[in-house]
């Protein structure tokens, strides 16, 4: 059976290149005939709901099979979920015309058949770790919809995205980190401080995204996010250790999460007057740097298993390099610099790599678990136990 990250990454992977082209480019194409009504609104929509939904679904559907009852999606099943994001594609385009009426129902099909499936599954497994990951995607298709009608901003998916890095990533980068390294007493204390901060910074981005939906007055949303930016730089300083540097793929996983601070900064700034820099610039922050780099470096241990352990691979880590830079040079360099479209150039690059690798990982067996490697023998844990939870439920978050 192909499993879903299979399929679903590689298009993620081909949408990273497709949305950013004809915004790079001059390349013709001119979605007027679209319901978002225009070329700006039409990248930043499959962005969202075409490169980092197909990710999403990809790891989700992945995370899916370690929940109680271990439920797979069939192969039937994820060709017509594969066919629904085609469809979703084509109708923001402008293949379906402008009318909400028409367009809509297809431009969410995608979101909305992913979320039938992660809400029964996560009913039927009746375990509290399903839940983000349904209500996540529940929140998506309802935001998409509103996007598609005219009902909604964009930056509103957004925050979404960064709640989900928040709920679920954190998590994930701590019990990754657990799994791999020495964890002596006074790493496992700063491990449980960094959960705390982690909850105190979800709930705050939590409470921002619902603020920013109630259209709240711009400076309570400012301050939100702020506090939300300094809760997630002490837990991504507190997962921090020295021993991160001799591990790829950890390093990957931290220099991209670290992004999500920097972005709810940015955005927060951008909602001061006199703002350091544009909104559109700011939201990149999250969504090129927080999201994509997140994106890039969970889906390379996808692709990292050598012999029996995950190991990196130079040329996923230099395609990391490559994401990571261009979401640098897209935020902090001036959009009407002779060298902005070097970022566009270095994120096409990065992505064709990722292409690669996972294209050719079609032709071997898919790994089993895909993201959690063993656990290294040589090292002494004090809380075996509590890592071996840790470590599955990093699978699952």
């Amino acid at each position: 059976m192909m499993a879903p990250h299979r399929i679903l990454f590689p298009a993620g992977g081909i949408w990273a290149i497709v949305a950013v082209g004809p915004v790079a480019l001059d390349t013709g194409f001119d979605p007027t005939r679209s319901p978002l009504g225009g070329l700006t609104k039409w990248h930043a929509h499959e962005m969202l709901f075409g490169f980092a939904a197909a990710m999403f679904a990809g790891y989700a559907l992945t995370a899916m099979t370690s929940w109680p009852g271990k439920a797979r999606l069939s192969p039937e099943g994820v060709a017509t979920l594969v066919a629904l994001w085609a469809l979703a594609r084509l109708s923001a385009a402008g293949a379906l015309g402008p009318e909400p009426g028409l367009a809509a129902p297809a431009a969410v099909a995608f979101m909305g058949f992913l979320t039938l499936i992660l809400a029964r599954s996560a009913l039927r497994s009746r375990a509290l770790r399903a839940a983000p990951l349904a209500l996540f995607s529940l929140a998506m298709t309802g935001y998409q919809i509103a996007v598609v009608i005219g009902a909604g901003p964009i930056h509103l998916p957004v925050l979404a995205f960064a709640a989900l890095l928040s709920v679920v990533g954190g998590r994930m980068v701590a019990a990754f980190t657990a799994n791999s390294l020495t964890c002596s007493e006074r790493q496992t204390r700063r491990v449980q401080a960094a959960g705390i901060f982690g909850l105190f910074g979800s709930v705050t981005i939590l409470t921002a995204l619902g603020l920013e939906t109630l259209r709240a007055a711009p400076g309570w949303l400012g301050a939100c996010l702020l506090l939300a930016a300094a809760f997630e730089t002490t837990r991504a300083l507190l997962l921090l250790s020295r021993e991160i540097l001799t591990d790829g793929l950890l390093l990957m996983l931290h220099a991209g999460y670290f992004w999500l601070p920097i972005g709810l900064a940015l955005v927060a700034l951008g909602k001061t007057q006199g703002a350091p820099l544009p909104e559109g610039a700011a939201l990149h922050g999250i969504a090129a740097g927080a999201v994509a780099c997140t994106i890039y470096a969970v889906a390379a241990r996808a692709v990292a298993w050598r012999r029996d352990r995950l190991r990196a691979s130079p040329f996923d880590g230099g395609g990391f390099v490559l994401v990571w830079v261009a979401a640098a040079w897209r935020v902090f360099a001036p959009a009407e610099s002779q060298w902005a479209a070097a970022a566009s150039a270095l994120w096409g690059l990065a992505w064709a790599i990722f292409l690669a690798r996972h294209g050719a990982a079609l032709f071997h067996p898919a790994p089993r678990p895909v993201f959690s490697g063993p656990r290294r023998p040589d090292l002494g844990h004090p809380q075996d136990g509590q890592d071996r939870v840790a470590t599955t439920r990093s699978e699952a978050s």
